[in-house]
């Protein structure tokens, strides 16, 4: 979303499209100009688009910079819009990665909870934890 323009003026449909096409434009900023448009069409409860994005970011996982948090997005949204067992399977892969960057852990973790499978993500919020912050002897609590 641009900075100038309000949250509640903005078409996300239209911005998704807009991103797309500068995402052709630009295939080194591809990746993150498509997860934009993925959460435009998110927003604009276009659930199955933005899975379809995804997917093509996922298509060439070797050239992406964090497959693993667009794999966890996926996740995230399939659950969103009903596919509850597809999103379940990505989260235990993205979990048995085991990823050195904290955003996959709080998506997946953050998706387990909006379902109230508040163990679940208690449980990928502290294995996320343990294994990110392995220099210090007791994680502070914040």
């Amino acid at each position: 979303m641009r900075p100038d323009t309000p949250a509640e003026h903005v078409d996300h449909n239209a911005e998704a499209a807009r991103l797309e096409r500068t995402a052709g434009l630009y295939p080194e900023d591809a990746e993150h100009l498509l997860l934009q448009a993925a959460a435009h069409l998110e927003l604009a409860d276009d659930r199955p688009r933005a899975s379809t994005l995804y997917d093509r970011l996922l298509s060439t996982p070797d050239s992406l910079e964090n497959p693993l948090l667009v794999r966890a997005l996926k996740a995230a949204n399939l659950w969103e819009y009903g596919h509850e067992a597809e999103a379940r399977a990505i989260i235990d892969g993205v979990r048995a990665a085991s990823p050195r960057d904290p955003a996959p852990w709080v998506i997946i973790a953050e998706a387990l909870e909006a379902h109230d499978e508040l163990e679940a993500a208690q449980e990928t919020f502290t294995e996320g934890a343990t294994l990110l912050l392995t220099d210090v002897t007791d994680p502070p609590y914040a």
